[in-house]
């Protein structure tokens, strides 16, 4: 990982890493440890992977209730979908669980910490619950801005593209969002690659905001399911 990224490797033995931050000069590690991978810094910050909210979602979904981001995409057996966003990798899971072994999951992640260790934990996490593992070792994760890959993409290559944005102001009572809001790409999402989606869509694009939130008229999006906190819009495919 150090050589793919350009990052320097310690070997940690029994120190501290504030020893180490000290010692080399540096506020921010990944741990690689036998129980997975973490981000931690001077400031007490950290990051790991967990499958968070995508499992309870996944387990309402076999238990026959809805979920808004599958409803909101028309989203079922076999479609392709595009999360431009992976982040905590939640939608991506679930996502991956809908389509199934006949479709596919792709996710691009722009920030180097957050690609590789959510790309790790989805490859390595074990769980008993065969049906969220599977979920998760399907979803492709690749490091890359959205707004250098869409313009790359064919027409319609993809049924779902999907666009959940870091908000500016994050749920306080989300621990996994606190933990990721310092290392998370705060760029709003730009209106040519909205366009850009909606051309690689068959289907649909979808974004995920704040409730009430001005970026769903600025990018002009028809808000069609909410949440007590967030809400969902769509801009139907090309």
């Amino acid at each position: 990982m150090a050589k793919r990224f350009g990052w320097r490797y310690i070997a940690r033995e029994r120190n501290s890493l504030q020893d180490l931050f000290r010692r080399f000069d540096q506020s921010q590690a990944i741990v690689v440890a036998k129980n997975g991978w973490r981000y931690e810094d001077q400031e007490g910050n950290h990051f790991s992977f967990h499958p968070n909210m995508s499992a309870l979602r996944i387990k309402q979904l076999k238990n026959g209730q809805k979920d808004l981001m599958v409803e909101c995409a028309k989203m079922t057996t076999g479609d392709a979908v595009l999360d431009c966003t992976l982040g905590m990798a939640a939608d991506a899971i679930v996502s991956s669980f809908v389509v199934g072994e006949k479709g596919k999951v792709v996710a691009l992640e722009s920030q180097p910490v957050i690609a590789a260790i959510v790309e790790h934990g989805l490859a390595t996490y074990e769980t008993d619950r065969k049906e969220l593992q599977r979920a998760m070792r399907s979803v492709q994760v690749i490091h890359a801005n959205y707004r250098e890959v869409l313009p790359t993409l064919p027409d319609h290559s993809f049924d779902i593209v999907m666009f959940d944005p870091m908000f500016r102001k994050t749920v306080q009572k989300s621990a996994a969002m606190q933990q990721l809001k310092p290392l998370a790409n705060p760029d709003p999402v730009d209106l040519a690659s909205v366009q850009e989606a909606v051309r690689v869509a068959r289907k649909a694009v979808l974004l995920k905001e704040r409730r009430g939130s001005p970026e769903f008229q600025r990018l002009g999006f028809r808000v069609v399911k909410e949440a007590a906190t967030y809400a969902w819009g769509i801009k139907e495919g090309d």
